[in-house]
């Protein structure tokens, strides 16, 4: 039988449904459909064991362009996405489980097979399960595009099922949403589930990503009316928070279960090697371009961006997101320097540390200050000291707190909140289809975009720069650029990439890295010609020349394109960075998944999507 007959028919009960179970997508070992549904106890835990990522796909971080692989390119960054490939099929498969649970929730609550039950009970079993469904085929939509819509198929119709039009299956999602959305509430008390706010979310995400403007619109409007959700006072603070007023629909991860998720399931590649991390998955150098300086420009445009000392006048969500480490060049570099000596580095310059130690790729900085003992130790996040430090000089600070130092302890996960959806993005949903409608005023701009920008500056001293109305294609600029300053490192960017049709162009290019060269030695004294205590080679040497003319890690300034995309290529041509690897994306078939090739060899009137 194939996965999908199995899953839209077959009634599914796990075994061990709990919250952090491990999805089990063998029929064999699941209860069957006749013999469940019966109680509330039986349907809420069919529910329960749905709120868990399993079911809710997170597109990893490594699959955009904003994040630097240095464990090498995936068959989505190098073009070779087959039908055979894991993750379309676990998705697929996945996805037609949670409708498959869901309808069987529905179908027994609708014919009274569950008895028992209140109605309010019975309307948030109805709201959670239409909601799932929902969600279900707007993401099998968004990914797959046409696909197989069951509204009560037999099992002899499962077998010759064909996809259905994606505008039907869309419209079926839509129907589902606007159905949770009657029944769900406005919030729960204690645990998450399901909200009115989050069916409404969901849906003005699908209707972006399928650019139907005036759905997505009405959505995010009725989501801004309901006055339950509200941006997180501090945006650095908010990914190190247990909880938030912005967090729609989130995993809250648990260091005694050593569970995480997204990327937080293993914090090892991302944290500094002073405390025994990889650092092998870094912020890349096209995200470090991407965010615009303090009067809101784009580096290319600004005369306030300083390519020798890349965060200064920046969008404070770049220092936030990105470790901040300081140049030569820097205004204040000697002071900085000298509170390294007098013990007043961890009062001044706190930004600058992470984890208990400063952050300073300098190719001289052989050591660097940490904070428990007020001493200069030996710098392994840098090429001075270490091969393998950070391949181009950048690590992430956005979700990074000091727990993370102890990860060994606990599995290699982090405990952090992972915002699957907030309300930052139903605000950007709304400013971005009132400008694709072309309707958008200034009112639209200070209730959405500009809050955002607002909260990015609070606290900082600088008055953030307001975005004013302008044309169509300026605000389209504006817009995706500051979806990628304010969601960097969510698992928004590669699907962001693939609805604005630009896939193409950020996945035709190099991912760029610094040359490989160091001093060779955990030992060298970080001096030059006669004084230095080993014989330096050439290419490390030009490291040290471009840190010194303040050419690292970038050099010069790249020009940013209508979609906010950064050119670094003369960069490499300059000798600055080096090409890592080559990311490939065509056109013709990549901006959809292939349908798993097991099902279609079941069912032969499964047709496959283009190129697959």
């Amino acid at each position: 039988m194939n996965k999908i007959s199995k899953y839209l028919l077959a009634g599914i009960v796990a075994f061990g449904m709990t919250a952090c179970a491990d999805l089990d997508l063998n029929p064999l070992s699941e209860g069957s459909s006749e013999n469940w549904y019966h109680d509330e106890t039986e349907i809420e835990m069919s529910l329960n064991d749905l709120w868990r990522p399993d079911f809710f796909p997170i597109d990893a971080i490594f699959w955009d362009d904003d994040l630097l692989n240095r464990n090498g390119s995936n068959p989505i960054t190098l073009g070779t996405v087959t039908s055979q490939w894991g993750d379309a099929s676990t998705r697929w498969t996945s996805l037609y489980k949670s409708i498959a649970r869901a309808t069987k929730v529905i179908d027994a609550l609708d014919n009274g097979v569950a008895a028992g039950i209140s109605e309010s009970k019975i309307n948030q079993y109805k709201g959670e399960a239409y909601f799932m469904i929902g969600f279900a085929y707007g993401e099998l939509t968004a990914y797959y595009g046409d696909c197989v819509l069951n509204k009560g198929m037999t099992l002899d119709e499962a077998y010759v099922a064909t996809r259905s039009p994606k505008s039907e299956v869309l419209a079926y999602a839509y129907e589902c949403l606007d159905k949770a959305a009657e029944y769900l509430p406005d919030s729960y008390k204690v645990q998450q589930r399901p909200t009115k706010g989050a069916a409404l979310g969901f849906k003005a995400r699908f209707a972006l990503f399928h650019e139907d403007w005036q759905t997505a619109l009405d959505a995010a409007d009725k989501c801004m009316q309901l006055g339950v959700y509200s941006l997180h006072d501090n945006y650095r603070e908010m990914f190190i928070a247990n909880s938030s007023p912005e967090f729609m629909f989130y995993f809250k991860g648990d260091l005694t279960l050593k569970k995480g998720y997204g990327f937080m399931t293993n914090v090892r590649d991302f944290v500094i090697r002073n405390v025994g991390g990889h650092c092998n998955q870094s912020p890349s150098l096209e995200l470090l371009c991407s965010y615009t300086c303090t009067d809101g420009l784009p580096i290319d445009q600004s005369p306030l961006y300083n390519p020798k000392d890349p965060f200064a006048n920046r969008d404070p969500r770049l220092a936030m997101t990105i470790q901040p480490f300081k140049t030569k060049y820097s205004s204040d570099y000697a002071e900085y320097e000298a509170s390294k000596k007098d013990g007043t580095f961890p009062e001044k310059y706190p930004d600058y540390i992470t984890l208990g130690y400063e952050f300073n790729p300098s190719p001289y900085a052989n050591k660097v200050y940490e904070v428990a003992t007020g001493n200069m130790v030996v710098n392994t996040d840098s090429k001075a000291s270490n091969q393998h430090s950070a391949y181009n000089g950048l690590i992430i600070r956005k979700f990074v707190k000091d727990e993370w130092k102890d990860f060994n302890n606990h599995g290699l996960v982090a405990d952090n909140c992972y915002p699957y959806l907030r309300y930052a993005e139903v605000l950007m949903t709304y400013i971005e289809a009132k400008n694709e409608l072309g309707q958008c005023t200034q009112e639209d701009l200070d209730k959405t975009i500009n809050l955002l920008r607002e909260r990015a500056y609070r606290g900082t001293g600088i008055t953030y720069p307001r975005v004013e109305v302008a044309s169509q294609t300026a605000l389209r600029k504006i817009i995706r650029m500051d979806r990628r300053s304010e969601f960097a490192l969510e698992g928004i960017r590669y699907r962001d990439l693939l609805r604005w049709r630009i896939a193409e162009k950020s996945h035709n290019k190099s991912m760029y890295y610094l040359s490989r060269a160091w001093s060779n030695s955990a030992n060298w004294n970080g001096l030059t010609g006669s004084e230095s205590n080993i014989e330096l080679s050439q290419d490390f040497m030009t490291l040290l020349k471009n840190w010194d003319e303040g050419n690292y890690p970038i050099g010069g300034v790249p020009t940013i394109d209508e979609n906010g995309l950064p050119d670094l290529s003369p960069m490499e041509t300059a000798g600055y960075i080096t090409t890592f690897y080559k990311m490939s994306f065509d056109a013709k078939k990549n901006y959809l998944w292939p349908i798993p090739a097991n099902d279609i060899l079941v069912n032969s009137n499964l047709t496959q999507n283009d190129g697959y």
